[in-house]
């Protein structure tokens, strides 16, 4: 019952996600935890699983539309690679109560960030502010998926959207971005992780379903300003859940 319940979790998730260039690890954690996974060893590595096949199933649709932007992909992704195996190092020695609190408060934070829609720079970036830019909030970005087992597309999204760039173009490439980060931290989790190969397989076959027919979705029938929406009601919205739950 339980694999089946992971399934189905994992498809329905993956499926809305994969339309804002996310893994869904946001939903995916507190649902595991709800379902009786430990919250550190078995809805946290499972999560971030799950959220790299739905990022990375995603990111081949949207590159192929051309909507990945490889200049801020590469650099952004080996800085998320760099800093996530420690942020999920430092998980091993914080409450699960913290981390629950951490999860729910950036939820709702970044959710309002985009959900304002407006760039905070008045020109284009020059190259070398974007290299900055995305290297900066790369570490950031990478160390949170680390220790809080989230995949990062929240943080990567509001930040390329704040700065101009298309809703439509960020998701697109923080699909990339997020892949690369949740299977460095997956790898770090998975050495302390007490879930069974039945539920990692389960998961991530649905994920793999519902992120190819999201991020179709997405490409074919909606607009930059309906992927913000989308983003920013999901964020607000289980943010606010996770955070009654944490108090």
């Amino acid at each position: 019952m339980q694999v089946f319940g992971v399934a189905l979790a994992g498809f329905g998730v993956s499926f809305v996600f994969s339309m804002v260039g996310a893994g869904g690890s946001q939903v995916m954690v507190p649902l595991l935890f709800w379902m009786g996974l430990d919250f550190k060893t078995g809805a946290i590595p499972l999560a971030l699983l799950e959220s790299a096949v739905t990022c990375f199933s995603a990111g081949v649709v949207y590159s192929r539309s051309g909507l990945v932007l490889m200049s801020v992909a590469v650099p952004f992704a080996i800085s998320v690679l760099v800093a996530a195996p420690l942020g999920a190092l430092v998980n091993f020695g914080v409450s699960s109560n913290l981390l629950m609190f951490v999860f729910a408060i950036s939820n709702m934070v970044v959710g309002l960030a985009v959900l304002r829609g407006k760039s905070v720079v008045t020109n284009p970036l020059s190259r070398r502010s974007e290299i900055t830019l995305c290297v900066v909030a790369g570490l950031a970005v990478g160390f949170f998926i680390g220790m809080i087992g989230r995949d990062g597309a929240p943080f990567v999204l509001a930040a390329l959207v704040l700065v101009g760039y298309d809703a439509r173009e960020a998701a697109g490439s923080s699909s990339i971005i997020v892949a690369a980060g949740c299977l460095a931290a997956f790898l770090v989790h998975l050495t302390r992780t007490t879930v069974g190969w039945e539920l990692f397989l389960a998961g991530s076959l649905a994920c793999l379903l519902g992120s190819q027919l999201g991020s179709r979705l997405m490409t074919e029938r909606m607009g930059s300003r309906s992927v913000e929406l989308l983003f920013a009601t999901i964020m607000f919205v289980v943010g606010l859940i996770i955070l009654i739950q944490a108090l």
